[in-house]
This record gives C-alpha cells, structure tokens and sequence, in this order.
C-alpha cells in the first residue's frame, strides 16, 4: 500500500465533524418541537388574562396570520390559543 492509498486524516476529521454537527442539530430541533407541544393543562392555561397580563402581549404569542383578533397560535403552549389567554410561562414583549 502506498501512501497515496491511506485515507487522508484531514477528510476523516472533516466528516466526523460533519456527522456531529448533524447529530447536535437533530437533538436541538427535536428539542424545540417537543418545546411548542406543551400542553395547555402544564402551564396552567386560562381563556382569561391575569391583569394585564395576556396572549396578546406575550413574547411567545403568534397572532392569527388571517387578523380580524381570532385565536393565534404560541411558540410554546399547544392549540389555538385566544388573544386573553394567560399562562405561567407568560413574558411580555419588549
């Protein structure tokens, strides 16, 4: 064998980086989908604020795309998830 024909280490190391780059990337997005499927009876949700605390006003809110003030959607809290709701997880938006 000669050393044209030994694996080149640098081409080694570059894919073994690769693969644990994607293995760290599979684990944070698995991370972040098991994230936005909490459900609504873990955070102690309610379809009433608490003060001026609500939905609307929350940094993890997504408002409904279609507007006119239906129920939205949360980065965090699994469902519909209406304008004056309130949860434990609520952070307002800066």
């Amino acid at each position: 064998m000669s050393a044209g024909d030994l694996p080149d280490p640098r081409r080694r190391g570059l894919f073994k980086a690769a693969a644990v780059t994607v293995i760290l990337g599979a684990g944070l997005a698995a991370t972040q989908v098991r994230a936005a499927t909490t459900p609504k009876a873990d955070v102690k949700y309610q379809n009433t604020p608490n003060g001026d605390a609500h939905c609307s006003v929350c940094a993890s809110f997504i408002p409904d795309p279609a507007g006119g003030g239906g129920p939205g959607t949360c980065k965090i809290v699994q469902g519909p998830i209406p304008q004056n709701g309130w949860c434990v997880l609520f952070a307002a938006r800066r």
